[in-house]
């Protein structure tokens, strides 16, 4: 509310701690002036929370997650970790355009680094590529105080995480996440890992990463195709999204995803404001579920939403044929349906509405032409699968999302929406 009084000849206008006095009496236009004023302030607040620090508490393993420009790597790796030698490893895509800037931050820090690149690709994320960095590694006569830093993506975050974990029993390891989907899921959390014949992410383990650097200044260079993977993320956590009451219970709240839906326009075209807050916000959103069940045993399950049946379409159809956001896209879209199909959900909008942001971002919410019996046997090698049973994320409604445990067939009515599921909301 805006108050006034007079002070002689002049007004005094007040709205919280602003102040204007003015010998105008034209209140509306002061009135105007200053929600234009408490506007700004507000934009003002937002922007500065954005490039917060945001902790991933895990008491003696917790970490930063910051949001600088690459060129400050050298300096927050130094805030976290002494400087001496440490390996920088990008891939080859990323690296001819961001390991310069990487390379030089850091010696300006007084880090001594070594580089190495490793192929692009999720074709390229098995263990060859492992195994090869691990021998570059030892190449570069690391010891177990030497951080190794990953520069790109999901795939080389993951790919170099596992390498980190598993090297001399475990050395230290940052993330400078290139692409919105990494920085938004895979560089936070520590799950690494690569690919085999049977299925995604089936050789890994469990490694908290000392930092991560959300270098949002690189998303400049980053496509279209693979911004839009990001975003997918991004409204899965929308749906996932809780808040905490005075008493500490978590409750289901619809703002994120009310935000993303009056904001999809702003963030489909870079708008850097709300790509920041988007980043910042999901990752708050992860980093208080992986606080809660950091391994996996419960809650943290509830990030697979779009998972069980976007890796098994992942499978079918080739690892790099369909991007992995995509591929989780479609698969959020027949998860939730699969929840109305149960009676999980009782909100028969729910699909539409979910579907409906995934289209304004330009993301698919169906496939043809994929074999459902196909499908059913990617689904069995599924790392969720607990002898005869799978968990599997269902949407009740945004913010209540549940894990049920259910027989690989149940999923058949999911995959059987697929294709109807191309023309959802079109």
């Amino acid at each position: 509310s805006i108050l006034s009084e007079s002070e002689g000849s002049s007004i005094k206008y007040s709205v919280g701690s602003l102040k204007l006095i003015t010998f105008c009496e034209e209140k509306y236009k002061i009135i105007e002036k200053m929600v234009q004023e408490v506007s700004g302030v507000k934009k003002q607040k937002l922007a500065a929370e954005a490039e917060e620090p945001v902790l991933v508490d895990l008491g003696d393993r917790s970490y930063p997650i910051v949001f600088q420009p690459l060129a400050h790597i050298g300096e927050e790796l130094k805030k976290v970790k002494s400087p001496g030698k440490c390996v920088l490893v990008s891939n080859t895509v990323v690296g001819p355009l961001h390991s310069k800037t990487a390379l030089e931050s850091l010696k300006l820090a007084g880090w001594s680094p070594e580089y190495y690149e490793i192929p692009d690709g999720e074709k390229n994320k098995n263990a060859e590529t492992y195994l090869n960095l691990v021998n570059k590694l030892l190449d570069f006569k690391i010891d177990r105080k030497t951080p190794v830093i990953a520069l790109g993506g999901g795939v080389t975050t993951d790919i170099v995480g596992f390498a980190a974990a598993t090297t001399l029993r475990g050395i230290p390891f940052a993330n400078i996440p290139t692409t919105l989907l990494a920085m938004v899921d895979a560089s936070v959390g520590g799950k690494t890992g690569v690919n085999t014949a049977h299925g995604k992410n089936l050789l890994g383990a469990f490694w908290q990463p000392i930092l991560v650097h959300a270098a949002v200044d690189t998303l400049e260079t980053l496509d279209d195709a693979e911004l839009r993977c990001g975003l997918g993320e991004v409204i899965k956590h929308g749906v996932l999204n809780e808040v905490q009451n005075e008493e500490g219970a978590w409750i289901p709240s619809n703002a994120f995803m009310d935000w993303i839906e009056e904001n999809g326009s702003k963030l489909a075209g870079r708008d850097p404001d709300a790509l920041k807050y988007a980043i910042r916000r999901s990752c708050e959103i992860k980093a208080a579920i992986v606080k809660q069940d950091e391994r996996e045993s419960g809650k943290r399950a509830l990030l697979n939403l779009g998972h069980t049946v976007g890796h098994a379409i992942e499978n079918v159809v080739g690892y790099g044929t369909l991007r992995h956001g995509e591929a989780v896209a479609i698969g959020t879209i027949a998860e939730t349906q699969l929840a109305l199909l149960r009676g999980k959900c009782k909100d028969d909008s729910l699909p539409e509405r979910i579907a409906k942001v995934l289209r304004a971002c330009s993301l698919p919410t169906g496939i043809k032409g994929v074999s459902i019996d196909e499908l059913m046997k990617a689904v069995l090698m599924d790392k969720k699968r607990e002898a005869s049973t799978i968990t599997v994320t269902v949407p009740i409604s945004i913010g209540n999302v549940a894990l049920e445990k259910m027989k690989p067939e149940d999923l058949r009515p999911a995959f059987e929406k697929l294709t109807a599921n191309v023309n959802l909301c079109e």
